[in-house]
């Protein structure tokens, strides 16, 4: 194969401009770029890639100089060759002054710059941008030698989503079921258990709270337990699952007893008990116990007079009115004034009282708790959290509750709810929830926040106290999403873990600005609780936090019972037209009755007049087969149908002869 020396020169001195300059130019561009970007570190730093890197930075840029004069002489001497001296420096001096005329302009000049800078311009990318999202991109799907992690709210967040589930496919026997966990395994408390503790529900309006007493009521009401809800706000959809759930599981509708006086159901709140828990009440809803101030004298008197009352008093209302303002006689009259005179106070208080006339019902008609107890009835009370006197109301019955409960006449287990706790706790049912665990009855306080507590309307308690009580005796804790102070308190009683986590992490930043990890990072122990307020923080409805003081806290899923029809509150007036209708037909009957048995139509059958009575007269002998049949039919035997003699003219002409006569 022969060298075409002459097809080489034509083809350099076609291509010299643009293509062999722009190509000459751009490789000593990236080769400069290559040799004078780099950092000088020390040898033991370096690996053995760094090694060779360093070594061409060296090296490149010289050996591609060398090649471009090589290459030049090279053309030089084919072109001695082929043309001669003269001629061949005569065409390498057209090639250099083609160049020359054609890269000398305005718009030559800005292409060589342009690609002279795009190896600058690619390396000030690749470092700025590319390279941390490399390093990034590392770190991210590293092996590392550790998976823990702090908490973090913009992780929790999405965590864990509410969950929807029959809760009624998760009922075992002999267990009580609160939920799902994180897992979806179901979480159980056995029922022994479950009775032994009571329970607080704590979180935020909407959060789930009514979701778990509607839960937990549901399997009461299967398990025969004697249910009672205090229902303050009221909740829309409890009484419609209680109902729900009696006819599901064949127990008896719930007593109703509505305090508002918007619905059925009346309460002599001072009728029941013995008397000094009956005076201890009246004395605590009516604002007779000292609190250190000028007014406890009078107080005292007050106190004093209802003592003293104590012994005529029969326990209802109506009465006390009466006693106070001297209108029984059984009062002494030496007395009576100075009652009156004294009384001031109770009677305003009473006057007040006199709003709700559900309060006032009749001696023994009222609503009678220690019987509910006795029967183990599922018990809805409807009070009101923005009204002072049903609060007061409320919290009468629960003490008397209470005392029911201490006295254990009930044969079964009772299930108390208190919803939106702080209206109608006390001091004395606080002081009372370890004592009525003795007594087979258990309760669950439901409210906002921790401190809710300590905001009760009775100002006398002393409320630290009444929190500790609450905090200490509720052993069980089913917390949602809450304030920032519930929400920490709450993670602390979880407990704490020790977790791996990276302490500390060094970037380098370099010449453009940009960060990159070393892969050099410090791992430390770290103390987290087991649930982080964060978590408490960002839970979604219905996903809440369970304490158990018997094992590790857990997250809690929760579901509502599906109700199929929501049922109202009876209205209190279509009650009381249809209890009239039936006590007026009870009337209408017992007057009948009473006035037969008074004798009152027998004296109206001895007004009849003699002459009327003559014309009906019945002569037994005339007629002895119709008296036969009367007393077979009245000893309860079939009658026989009576005989009828043949009559001769004879005889009939002689009877007719008679009654002519």
């Amino acid at each position: 194969m022969n060298f075409d020396g002459v097809g080489l020169l034509r083809w350099v001195y076609d291509h010299a401009y643009p293509g062999l300059t722009y190509l000459f130019l751009l490789i000593l561009a990236v080769l400069i770029q290559f040799t004078f970007s780099g950092h000088v570190t020390k040898k033991s730093d370096l690996s053995v890639m760094d090694h060779i890197i360093s070594y061409l930075r060296v090296k490149l840029l010289v050996f591609y100089v060398l090649i471009v004069l090589m290459f030049n002489g090279f053309v030089l001497l084919v072109s001695l060759n082929v043309f001669g001296k003269d001629d061949g420096l005569e065409y390498l001096g057209l090639i250099y002054g083609n160049v020359l005329n054609q890269a000398l302009n305005i718009s030559s000049v800005i292409s060589l710059i342009t690609v002279f800078l795009v190896p600058y311009l690619i390396h000030l990318v690749y470092r700025r941008f590319i390279t941390p999202r490399i390093s990034a991109w590392k770190r991210k799907y590293r092996v590392s030698q550790t998976g823990d992690s702090l908490s973090d709210i913009r992780v929790e967040k999405d965590k864990y989503a509410s969950k929807n589930f029959d809760n009624r496919k998760y009922y075992k026997d002999d267990y009580v079921f609160i939920g799902l966990n994180q897992d979806d395994e179901p979480i159980y408390l056995p029922d022994e258990e479950f009775k032994s503790k009571n329970l607080k529900i704590l979180g935020a309006t909407q959060t789930g709270k009514g979701v778990i007493q509607q839960v937990l009521i549901d399997q009461s009401i299967k398990k025969g337990w004697g249910i009672w809800f205090f229902d303050q706000k009221p909740d829309d959809f409890i009484y419609s699952v209680m109902v729900q759930s009696c006819k599901d599981w064949n127990k008896p509708l719930p007593v109703i007893l509505d305090l508002t006086g918007e619905s059925i159901g009346s309460y002599a709140p001072f009728e029941h008990g013995l008397l000094r828990e009956r005076l201890q009440r009246f004395n605590k809803v009516f604002g007779l116990t000292s609190k250190g101030s000028d007014a406890d004298h009078y107080k005292g008197i007050n106190r004093q007079i209802m003592t003293f009352l104590s012994d005529y008093w029969d326990g209802t209302l109506q009465h006390l009115d009466k006693l106070l303002n001297g209108k029984d006689n059984a009062v002494p009259d030496a007395k009576k004034e100075w009652i009156f005179e004294n009384s001031i106070n109770i009677r305003t208080k009473l006057d007040e009282w006199k709003l709700l006339p559900h309060l006032f019902p009749k001696n023994g008609e009222g609503f009678d708790i220690q019987k509910e107890l006795e029967n183990a009835s599922i018990v809805y009370i409807k009070g009101r959290q923005d009204d002072d006197l049903i609060r007061e109301v409320c919290t009468a019955l629960l003490v008397e509750w209470k005392d029911c409960i201490i006295r254990k006449k009930h044969t079964k287990h009772i299930f108390t709810l208190l919803d939106e706790a702080k209206f109608c706790i006390s001091a004395t049912v606080a002081s009372a929830l370890s004592t009525i665990l003795s007594k087979d009855a258990n309760m669950a306080l439901a409210y906002q926040e921790r401190d809710d507590i300590k905001n009760v309307p009775d100002q006398t308690v002393d409320k630290d106290a009444l929190k500790n009580q609450v905090e200490t005796n509720t052993l069980i804790t089913l917390s949602y999403k809450c304030s920032f102070d519930t929400a920490e308190w709450i993670a602390n009683n979880t407990g704490t873990i020790q977790k791996s986590t990276t302490r500390m992490e060094q970037v380098d930043t370099d010449g453009f600005g940009a960060e990159k990890w070393t892969g050099n990072r410090m791992i430390g122990s770290k103390e987290e609780n087991l649930i982080s307020t964060n978590s408490i923080l960002s839970l979604n409805k219905r996903v809440g936090v369970f304490m158990n003081n018997e094992g590790l806290a857990q997250y809690l899923f929760t579901n509502w019972i599906n109700v199929k029809e929501k049922v109202p509150l009876p209205a209190r007036n279509e009650c009381v037209a249809k209890e009239e209708k039936i006590l007026n037909q009870e009337a209408t009957e017992n007057q009948k009755n009473a006035e037969i048995l008074s004798g009152k139509e027998r004296n109206d059958i001895d007004k009849i007049e003699n002459d009327t009575v003559e014309k009906m007269h019945f002569n037994p002998e005339e007629d002895p087969e119709f008296v036969r049949m009367i007393s077979e039919k009245v000893k309860g035997v079939k009658p026989e149908k009576p005989v009828i003699n043949p009559v001769s003219s004879s005889d009939l002409i002689s009877s007719i002869g008679k009654k002519e006569d």
